[in-house]
């Protein structure tokens, strides 16, 4: 890669966090939720892989489950408490998402690792225990349980990774012999609310082919998107984030991906049906607005 364009790359990047920190300090959250989103809920038993046996119990390994661009979303905790699931990543561009989902989950133990940087060795006000790359899954002295891991960083930086370098930031620290990190750098699992409808339009392709290279044969993954249906103008149609993604596009961006065997979508749902949403959405030209949800599956042999 040539020195321009490693530093346009750069400069874009840091455009790109630069966007969403405002929208963090200026409180622009119009995307968290306060309850874990209904379709997790809803579709959990589709995203995990079903147990080995006919109970509740799964294999030794537990199940691996990767969030990008995550927020301080609630939807990781609901994740780390499922029984069956032994590791949750979450990956996100601003910090404050981290600290903030830490000093909201005080329960939980929660683990940040900086991409490429050095970070603090711990921070009593937020409970996080903070790792450079070099340093995870050393079992040094700040060895501990750890519910989740929040990367901070690029999340195509994460994906371009290779599965080494991918399993140095994810193998969490953990005395329980019954977990297994996402060691090989993959998951069993990937959780799309909110990730897909934020990338650029022009960053989808990209996106849906480099998101197959984290998951596992055989895996599964839950993606959710908005259609803006119908609209007052191109503009409206076109403006974003969040950015409309319609079924049409989903399964002809997934279907057309040498990793994926089939792309299914299970419900659409009117989004303008709560309370003052449809008033908010009108005003940004939007006069239909649904929920897509999809189950992807990736082929049992991984022909990526």
């Amino acid at each position: 890669m040539s020195q321009s364009i490693a530093a346009a790359l750069g400069s874009a990047r840091a455009d790109v966090e630069s966007f969403w920190q405002r929208r963090y300090t200026g409180g622009q959250l119009g995307w968290h939720k306060n309850d874990v989103n209904p379709h997790l809920i809803k579709n959990l038993d589709r995203l995990l892989p079903p147990p080995s046996s006919g109970d509740e119990d799964t294999s030794p390994a537990g199940i691996s489950v990767f969030v990008p661009l995550c927020g301080k979303s609630v939807d990781l905790a609901h994740l780390a408490d499922h029984p069956r699931v032994s590791t949750v990543v979450g990956i996100d561009i601003v910090k404050d998402a981290a600290e903030e989902f830490a000093a909201e989950h005080p329960s939980l133990g929660v683990r940040e690792v900086v991409l490429g940087d050095v970070c603090t060795a711990g921070d009593e006000r937020t409970g996080l225990v903070c790792d450079d790359a070099a340093s995870v899954g050393d079992g040094g002295p700040t060895a501990q349980r750890d519910d989740i891991t929040f990367l901070v960083g690029d999340l195509f930086h994460f994906l371009e990774m290779d599965p080494a370098a991918r399993a140095e930031h994810t193998s969490l620290r953990s005395d329980a012999p019954d977990e297994r990190p996402a060691r090989d750098g993959l998951f069993d699992a990937v959780y799309d609310r909110a990730s897909m409808i934020a990338v650029h339009p022009s960053l989808r392709e990209k996106y849906a082919s480099q998101i197959g290279d984290v998951l596992r044969p055989g895996g599964t993954m839950l993606l959710v998107t908005i259609d803006r249906r119908v609209t007052s103008s191109d503009e409206a149609k076109r403006d974003g984030p969040p950015f409309s993604i319609d079924e049409a596009e989903v399964q002809e961006l997934y279907g057309g991906q040498g990793w994926v065997e089939s792309v299914s979508l299970l419900e659409e749902v009117d989004d303008l049906t709560r309370d003052g949403s449809r008033e908010r959405w009108a005003k940004k030209g939007v006069l239909q607005l649904y929920e897509l949800v999809f189950v992807i599956k990736k082929k049992a042999q991984d022909l990526h």
